[in-house]
């Protein structure tokens, strides 16, 4: 799977916009099916004929257009308790629970921890969900008692979720009057923000009306649309009917994938092009944001959001002013004092920078801590290391952490790094005891 484009790749005008309007927290998304094809979920219409051939056996189902998924959930739901059997067996006919995520789904997760966007899903997979689970949970909501008692970034299922059967809407009845809690959020991202639909083929019927009602009291409702055929099927599609007049600009030509990576690059490169412009003559700036910019939209968000220690979903990393703090202490580091040139530097995928061949492990810490908290943390980041890359004697720990309530401590002697969950054989002989070495990067800053 792909990790995306190099950040220093140019992106579209409209995201340049449209990452604006996320720094001001104004950004909605409204994805559908189109994002998890590529997962190997099916079509509405691979689904509809799969529900159809498995409906084909039971006694009073008839349908005539097998390849209309709402027809056949229409036809199948006709029969006694047949919605909550079509609710059921419809997720028996593709891994909505298991398919891989992809590289829309990571880059939706990474944008929803780092709250540049509220994120409306019609899809009934939890592939966002599980995309970034192994380090942040993203929690969804699709009823009416999740929305109300969640707080925070967590994602709508408006159409319902893999997770509650019940909760599927598939019939031509369901999809025109959705739940109360549905209408109402959908209308309120819609009023409120600007939302880009993205993967989205058709849409219900409550959708219609509530973007028709806002076109005519808002120009082009504030709307964008992703597609990558978007152009050359204009006047085919439901767009058209429900947004006749809404210009090219606003129709986004390219893939789900290459919009949210495209989104992606642009929130992070605006954390590159604060640290160049803090000193537009100093190269050593230039440098680090270079080495920087080898990254993807997702490594970057990933190393940045892994480096982050005790952080809150929905705190934006990229935003807090520690990480500028440590891609500048970074580069101070590597400066070479004695000439116009600066060390190599190599930002590794593990929260990790590599000077020459020094490698600094980089963590960026909320304010107000005690220095047992400091330890605390770089203790499990040294466990988390040597785990990973075996026994060492020393490690190098940069850490952006102001406010500290206290000394703040330099060096610790004897980290235990031991896993207790390991097996016995590995930890009779593996690594007990590592040093470790803390810098700070407000240190480093005050000194240069």
């Amino acid at each position: 799977m792909s990790d995306g484009s190099l950040l220093l790749t140019p992106v579209d005008p409209a995201v340049v916009l449209l990452a604006s309007e996320a720094r001001d927290k104004r950004l909605a998304i409204c994805a559908g099916a189109g994002i998890s094809i590529p997962a190997g979920l099916p079509n509405g219409a691979e689904l509809a004929r799969k529900l159809h051939e498995r409906f084909s056996r039971v006694a009073g189902y008839h349908c005539a257009t097998p390849d209309d998924l709402v027809a056949v959930a229409d036809a199948a739901a006709a029969l006694p308790d047949g919605l909550a059997v079509v609710q059921h067996v419809v997720l028996d006919l593709a891994p909505f629970s298991e398919a891989p995520p992809q590289l829309a789904h990571r880059l939706l997760a990474l944008l929803i921890a780092e709250d540049a966007l509220r994120l409306l899903l019609t899809n009934w997979d939890d592939c966002v969900e599980r995309s970034w689970r192994e380090f942040e949970h993203i929690a969804s909501a699709c009823n009416a008692l999740e929305a109300e008692n969640l707080r925070g970034q967590f994602v709508l299922k408006i159409h319902g979720c893999c997770t509650q059967a019940s909760t599927l809407l598939i019939t031509s009845e369901q999809l025109r009057d959705a739940p109360l809690w549905t209408r109402i959020h959908f209308g309120v991202e819609l009023d409120s923000s600007t939302m880009v639909f993205v993967g989205i083929g058709d849409v219900a019927g409550y959708a219609q009306r509530r973007i028709t009602q806002l076109a005519g009291l808002v120009e082009h409702a504030r709307v964008r649309v992703v597609s990558p055929d978007i152009d050359t099927a204009w006047d085919h599609s439901v767009w058209k009917d429900l947004l006749p007049d809404l210009p090219e600009a606003r129709r986004i030509n390219i893939s789900a994938d290459e919009f949210l990576d495209q989104l992606g690059r642009e929130w992070v490169m605006n954390l590159l092009a604060q640290l160049r412009a803090a000193d537009p003559d100093a190269a050593w700036l230039g440098s680090v944001a270079d080495a920087f910019a080898l990254f993807s939209a997702v490594q970057a968000l990933v190393w940045l959001r892994r480096a982050a220690v005790r952080w809150k979903l929905g705190d934006s990393v990229v935003r807090a002013p520690g990480a500028a703090s440590v891609l500048e202490a970074i580069a101070l580091q590597a400066r070479d004092p004695g000439a116009a040139t600066t060390r190599s530097i190599r930002f590794l995928p593990a929260s990790a920078v590599l000077i020459d061949d020094q490698r600094l492990e980089i963590l960026i810490c909320p304010e107000r801590l005690t220095p047992s908290d400091i330890e605390e943390l770089a203790a499990r980041r040294a466990q988390r290391v040597v785990q990973s890359l075996g026994p060492r004697d020393e490690l190098n720990l940069l850490l952006a952490a102001s406010s500290v309530r206290g000394p703040k401590p330099d060096h610790m002697d004897a980290v235990d790094v031991l896993d207790p969950d390991a097996p016995i054989d590995d930890i009779i002989g593996g690594a007990r005891r590592v040093s470790a070495r803390l810098t700070y990067a407000d240190d480093i800053l005050a000194a240069a």
